[in-house]
């Protein structure tokens, strides 16, 4: 397998601690799509089974809002960055797609489909428990941010949340 792979896998903070054998077999079910600028990934409110993982590129992710006149249109809400992922409930049992997720420009994703990464976990748990401790954690830094915005505690300017401080 290609060593730049392995480099690169090693940048995605939801396989962080995961050794090169097992980032070797986190590579044997990604897949990459390329993607042009301001393409929409999905919509709020698709059903999908794949998770996303920006490799090369940025996202914006959308949700749609009610306007003081009563009309709805797309806020981005966040944008996010190479080693950062999206469409994350996919590999926690499926829902509803919670937002739009368009590229910003030229976009390359590594997708992961649920079923594989279902299936990786039950040959390898910890490569499962690794992964799903640290989607937990990045959901959780999501939550708190968006209650955060929701409370009004902080003023969310260009792309404030997609880069993170700290982890």
């Amino acid at each position: 397998m290609n060593p730049r792979v392995l480099e690169n896998l090693r940048k995605v903070e939801i396989f962080a601690g995961l050794s090169d054998d097992e980032l070797m077999q986190v590579a044997g079910m990604c897949r990459a799509i390329r993607t042009p600028a301001s393409q929409t990934v999905f919509n709020e409110g698709d059903t999908g089974d794949e998770l996303y993982i920006v490799h090369e590129g940025t996202v914006r992710v959308m949700i749609t809002t009610r306007l003081s006149d009563g009309t709805v249109a797309p806020s981005t809400i966040n944008t996010l960055y190479p080693g950062q992922c999206f469409g994350e409930q996919a590999l926690l049992g499926g829902a509803a797609r919670t937002a739009t997720v368009m590229t910003n420009e030229p976009t390359v994703l590594i997708v992961i489909r649920a079923l594989d990464f279902d299936a990786l976990a039950e040959r390898s748990p910890r490569i499962g428990f690794v992964v799903m401790r640290n989607l937990a954690r990045d959901l959780a830094y999501k939550l708190n941010a968006s209650n955060l915005l929701l409370r009004g505690n902080i003023r969310w300017r260009g792309d404030e949340l997609g880069k993170r401080m700290g982890g």
